[in-house]
C-alpha cells in the first residue's frame, strides 16, 4: 500500500464486498448471544489478520467454526483489556461525578473515553498481532503511543463508528459488530501504511 488510505475510499470498498450485508447480519446475530458472541469475535480477528497479511480489505467466509472460536478467545482478551476496562473505569468515574450533581460532565467523559478505547483497542490488538504474544499487550507504553500518533487522523472515523453505535443501539450486537469491522479495518490499513512506509525508508 503505496498511498495513505483515506475513510471515505475504504468504507466504500467495504460496502462493495461480496456478500458484506449478509456476513455483517451474521454477526451481529452472533453478537446478542454471549459466548456465541465469541464467534464474531473470532470473524474479526481474521478479517484483522488477513488484512496485516495481504494489505487487502476482505470479507472472508462463514467457516471452520472452531478456528473462529479460538481466535475469539484471543480478540477477547484485547477487547477486554483495551476497550470494555476502560469504559467500566469511565462508567465509575461518571458514577461519581454524577452523585456530586456533575451529570453533564459525567457524559462527555464517557464519550470522550468511549472515542479514545476505540483507537487504544485497534492499536493493541495491531500489536498483538504482529507476534500473537499475549506479553505485548502489557507495553501499554507502545499501545499509547501507537494511539497518539494516530489520534488527529483517526478521530473522524471514531466520531462516524460512535454515530454507528449509537443509531444502532437497539440492536446492540450488529451495532458493535459492525462498528468494530469498519474501525480495525480503516485503522489496520492506517497502522500498515505507516509500518511499510518505515521499511521502505530503510
Amino acid at each position: 500500500m503505496k498511498e495513505t488510505p483515506i475513510f471515505e475510499e475504504v468504507f466504500s470498498q467495504m460496502v462493495r464486498l461480496p456478500g458484506i450485508w449478509v456476513k455483517l447480519l451474521i454477526g451481529g446475530l452472533l453478537s446478542f448471544v454471549p459466548i456465541v458472541n465469541l464467534l464474531a469475535f473470532g470473524y474479526l480477528y481474521r478479517v484483522a489478520l488477513g488484512l496485516r497479511r495481504s494489505g487487502r480489505v476482505t470479507a472472508p467466509e462463514w467457516r471452520d467454526w472452531q478456528g473462529l472460536f479460538f481466535d475469539g478467545l484471543r480478540f477477547a482478551v484485547v477487547w477486554l483489556a483495551y476497550w470494555l476496562l476502560p469504559l467500566i473505569l469511565a462508567g465509575t468515574v461518571a458514577w461519581i461525578f454524577t452523585e456530586i450533581s456533575l451529570g453533564a460532565l459525567a457524559n462527555v467523559f464517557v464519550l470522550t473515553v468511549l472515542l479514545v478505547s476505540n483507537l487504544l483497542f485497534s492499536s493493541a490488538l495491531y500489536r498483538f498481532q504482529t507476534r500473537g504474544d499475549f506479553k505485548d499487550l502489557c507495553d501499554v507504553g507502545l499501545i499509547f503511543r501507537m494511539t497518539w500518533l494516530e489520534f488527529p487522523k483517526l478521530i473522524v472515523p471514531s466520531f462516524f463508528i460512535l454515530g454507528v453505535l449509537v443509531w444502532l443501539l437497539p440492536l446492540y450486537g450488529l451495532a458493535l459488530f459492525a462498528g468494530l469491522f469498519i474501525l480495525i479495518v480503516y485503522t489496520g490499513l492506517r497502522f500498515l501504511h505507516i509500518e511499510q512506509k518505515r521499511a521502505r525508508s530503510f
